[in-house]
């Protein structure tokens, strides 16, 4: 007879797929591999998610230099819109330097480019003339803004953007971790779709090309 105290095979494999899959949760928010949209997906393209958000995003008000950015700056626009910081290592140069590929390829079929803008979650590092700077080495073109964690928040949080600041040993040399995810944002001001790392310029030049056009054939 069985001892009813002690757990039965079937109840250690539950157990373990269990304590497996909260690791694996733990794992997937740690590394920030994509976004939590405010909206679930309505479809999926070769490189993007399909949001189709019913609402425009909240009001916001950026610093770049000259001026200020704000939810005006995106109407009448197709907008590609990404977030990081101007000292990151790798992730945001390779970003950036993949939209302008992406813009490339757009204009040479013939598409419309969007504009892309590059939002620093950094700003006590990152000026406005110091991001009009890093954009322009990409494309004369890229817009560069910032903002404080008040000024970001209503933003990130309806994206689900997320970030954190490494800096409390050193004030000047820090890595910020962050979303590495593009959004694309309708000339409604709309969240439209998100393409997530890692970024490839021939299939995010398609599946834009596609959004835009409303051709959806690959769903």
């Amino acid at each position: 007879m069985a001892d009813a105290s002690k757990p039965s095979t079937a109840q250690w494999l539950i157990a373990l797929g269990v304590a497996l899959a909260l690791s694996g949760a733990f794992l997937a928010w740690r590394h920030w591999p994509g976004p939590a949209p405010a909206l679930p997906p309505s479809g999926r393209l070769s490189s993007s998610t399909l949001i189709d958000d019913a609402v425009p995003l909240p009001a916001f008000a950026l610093r770049r230099a000259g001026s200020t950015l704000t939810n005006a700056d995106l109407l009448g626009h197709w907008t590609l819109l990404d977030f990081g910081y101007t000292f990151c290592p790798d992730t945001c140069p390779t970003t950036l330097a993949t939209l302008k590929e992406v813009k490339t390829q757009l204009e040479a079929s013939g598409t419309a480019s969007p504009q892309v803008i590059f939002v620093s979650v950094d700003a006590a590092r990152d000026t406005p003339a110091r991001l009009a700077d890093y954009v322009r080495f990409f494309d004369p073109a890229f817009i560069g803004a910032t903002g404080d964690d008040a000024e970001l928040g209503s933003l990130v949080k309806h994206l689900g953007v997320q970030y954190e600041r490494h800096d409390t040993q050193d004030k000047k040399r820090y890595v910020v971790d962050h979303s590495a995810v593009v959004y694309l944002i309708d000339p409604q001001g709309k969240l439209k779709a998100t393409f997530s790392w890692p970024h490839d310029a021939a299939t995010m030049a398609t599946d834009y090309a596609q959004i835009t056009s409303g051709r959806r054939a690959s769903l």
